[in-house]
């Protein structure tokens, strides 16, 4: 490339590396959940239970560890062979090993059973992402919307500050009022109460924002993704109710609640085990090998084995009511945030093409008429105060359909991902 082009492309580049560099620092929605999913501690725990259930599992089923017999048979305690291991040929000095042989149903339900604990620790993991992205995504709107009320304000002080010039220059002149001056006075220093309270919330949903995602909350927000566009359709939202976070556990539990009933009925299986034997005798006398069998005998299950059997059952039905309340409860709570986010959306688009423009205007005409000394200052305040609660109005309305959208959104396992 030539000097001279090389200094005409220069310029874009410059350009091009500000806005990438920009770019950069700029904290989308989609970053923050994924940031929040990334380094919350609530993952981390969920990944250590995760671990804990699979390390378990490892032992799940086996047979027990053997064990060493040593021992003296037949010892004499009295007479002339007394406490004498080699004189009476009945004594033996007896070294061997044990094995226990659990039944087989008992080995195979708790591999069930720890199988189940894995299938719980990661459902458990998967409503932990779901619930934290949610937390992160309200944060971050939080945010975006207590930003915009501020920046809103922040944009009429210099219309405030201008209505107390001309109130002190009608004042000057003879044609307005010490009350209007004072007034508009007054106005200012509503308006910096305002600020300050709004930066107050600005700041508070930062540190919660940075709860989730650490010093990163400290960046300038992106632009807020289609918060007036379901996640799903609406039918789609109501018909997957089984595959939201909030229920995916319950299938998990279930079976573990199966595996445990199934356990409990092994139990009335007998268990058997097997002893090997070496016995030492006196020099007079042969060594000897001793092989025996011991079987369980669960006569007594009516006291034992069946009321185990009955708790196990009983805790399985109760977690099969609990599954249907909250089946009930979620539903109710989708129909719930649907018509929280539908109201939302109808007076943010009522505020944005009616109520924020007729404001903006009447504050304008009203300062022009006082300053063509038309209106009266009350009225000039009057339509400031109506302009700044809207704003207020509309930043809540923002907040509460961001909260609805985030609670539609990440539902089902795999949503808090749908943007990588």
């Amino acid at each position: 490339m030539k000097k001279h082009q090389f200094i005409l492309v220069l310029p874009a580049l410059i350009l091009l590396a500000t806005w990438a560099h920009a770019q950069s620092d700029v904290l989308t929605l989609e970053q923050a959940v994924e940031l929040a999913v990334e380094r919350a501690p609530q993952m981390q725990a969920r990944a250590a239970a995760l671990e804990s259930a699979q390390a378990e599992a490892v032992s799940a089923g086996r047979l027990p560890d053997p064990e060493l017999v040593i021992g003296v048979d037949n010892l004499p305690i009295s007479g002339a062979d007394a406490w004498s291991l080699e004189q009476d040929f009945m004594t033996m000095r007896k070294t061997g090993v044990m094995q226990a042989f659990p039944n087989r149903a008992k080995r195979s339900s708790e591999r069930e059973r720890a199988a189940a604990s894995i299938a719980l620790a990661q459902s458990e993991s998967q409503q932990t992402r779901l619930e934290t992205a949610r937390a992160a995504a309200t944060a971050w709107i939080e945010v975006y919307a207590a930003e915009l009320v501020l920046t809103k304000l922040q944009a009429l002080k210099p219309e405030v500050i201008l209505q107390a010039q001309s109130a002190r220059a009608a004042l000057s002149s003879g044609r307005g009022s010490t009350v209007d001056a004072l007034a508009a006075q007054d106005a200012i220093s509503e308006l910096d109460d305002r600020l300050l309270d709004a930066q107050r919330e600005a700041r508070a949903a930062r540190a919660e924002l940075a709860r989730w995602i650490g010093d990163t909350a400290g960046q300038v927000l992106a632009t807020a993704p289609s918060l007036k566009e379901l996640p799903a359709h609406r039918e789609q939202l109501l018909a997957s109710l089984h595959r939201h976070g909030a229920l995916i556990t319950f299938d998990a539990q279930r079976a573990l609640a199966q595996s445990e009933i199934e356990l409990a009925r092994a139990q009335k299986r007998p268990d058997w085990s097997a002893e090997l034997s070496y016995a030492k005798r006196g020099d007079a006398f042969s060594d000897m090998v001793s092989l025996q069998f011991r079987v369980g005998l669960p006569l007594f299950s009516r006291y034992r084995q069946d009321p185990m059997i009955r708790a196990k059952r009983a805790e399985l039905t109760q977690l099969e009511a609990e599954r249907e309340a909250e089946l009930r409860l979620h539903a109710a709570e989708i129909t719930r945030e649907l018509a929280a986010w539908d109201a939302a959306r109808q007076r943010i688009e009522l505020y944005e093409r009616e109520r924020l423009p007729l404001a903006r205007e009447r504050s304008q005409a009203a300062l022009a008429g006082f300053q063509s000394g038309s209106v009266e200052f009350l009225s000039v305040l009057e339509s400031q105060v109506t302009e700044i609660e809207l704003q207020r109005d509309y930043a809540e309305l923002l907040k509460a359909l961001g909260q609805a959208w985030a609670f539609l959104k990440y539902l089902e396992p795999g949503q808090e991902r749908s943007h990588e």
